[in-house]
């Protein structure tokens, strides 16, 4: 497999693109939270199965991206400062990782929006909470708080 020249900074780049990440998913589930509040909800037909479909769907995703995808971006060895700890094969895991828990998140939102239950809300504020938890420097393991 080619690989291309090293990314200059790489640990500012992944720090970026997961704080873009956690915004991005923080501010859609405020939209979503205050269309929900502020506006006529939609017409939902069968929300007690639309509420447990969704929840299921954004738990389900996050506990494959943290039992499947995690294990899958690499320890950093003492050794290995931080600018070799992000090569192409560590940072494309972790990044996978995060969209994996992004979506979950989202799916989560999304079905607090359609049904304003509490299942769909509590997935939402897992998925936030993991994507906090598996930040940059957890993932280094530097011991950042």
């Amino acid at each position: 497999m080619n690989q291309g020249p090293p990314l200059a900074n790489a640990p500012r780049v992944v720090r970026i693109l997961h704080t873009a990440l956690l915004g991005g998913l923080i501010l859609s589930g405020a939209t979503l939270y205050l269309a929900r509040r502020l506006s006529q909800p939609p017409p939902v037909g069968e929300a007690r199965v639309l509420t447990l479909v969704l929840a299921v769907v954004s738990v389900g995703v996050l506990v494959i991206a943290v039992g499947m995808l995690r294990p899958r971006v690499p320890e950093r060895r003492s050794e290995q400062n931080p600018e070799a700890y992000w090569t192409d094969a560590s940072r494309a895991a972790a990044i996978v990782l995060w969209a994996a828990i992004e979506g979950a998140g989202l799916v989560g939102a999304v079905g607090y929006f359609l049904t304003a239950a509490a299942a769909p809300t509590v997935a939402y504020a897992l998925a936030l909470a993991a994507l906090v938890l598996f930040r940059p420097g957890r993932l280094e393991g530097d011991g950042e708080t």
